[in-house]
């Protein structure tokens, strides 16, 4: 008897990881449309009207910047984040950002991260700073949203498989 309990769990968690494996392996791989994802919510936020972001959202969402950390857990919050944000941007003469590296990485179907190294350029076309990103997407039956932003030093970004 004691060998059969003992067997059991042991048994259990090799089937389990072979579910996962399978799993695993039947995932539908979407980093196409992630990466799409984030080029269209930069080019939303580059128009500096903070309501054209506001659909790539999760809504809970989170930004970690060494600033501060800012939880919103409604859209009006989301976009008077997003106001405060283009508002700043827009009294250093921000025009546009460049996207300098980028990787994406698949946890599962429905949870990715994408680490993003972006150059922010002013009106006149001069480099303004380079930045650092970290972004945690869910997929929604929305399609993919963003759920926590992390910015740091861009020559410490994460180069995903």
């Amino acid at each position: 008897m004691a060998l059969v309990s003992f067997a059991t769990p042991f048994l259990s968690e090799v089937i389990m990881s072979k579910l996962w494996k399978e799993q695993t392996m039947l995932m539908v791989r979407d980093e196409a449309a992630i990466t799409q994802t984030y080029t269209d919510s930069m080019h939303a936020f580059q128009t500096l009207n903070p309501p054209a972001g506001l659909s790539y959202c999760h809504v809970p969402c989170m930004l970690i910047a060494p600033q501060a950390v800012c939880v919103m857990a409604t859209l009006a919050e989301v976009e008077a984040l997003f106001t405060h944000v283009l508002e700043e941007l827009k009294t250093r003469n921000y025009a546009r950002s460049g996207v300098t590296d980028l990787h994406v990485q698949q946890m599962s179907e429905h949870i990715a991260f994408l680490s993003v190294s972006r150059v922010r350029y002013t009106i006149d076309g001069h480099e303004r700073e380079r930045l650092g990103e970290m972004y945690t997407f869910r997929k929604t039956d929305d399609g993919w949203k963003i759920v926590v932003a992390t910015m740091h030093d861009p020559q410490t970004i994460l180069r995903l498989a």
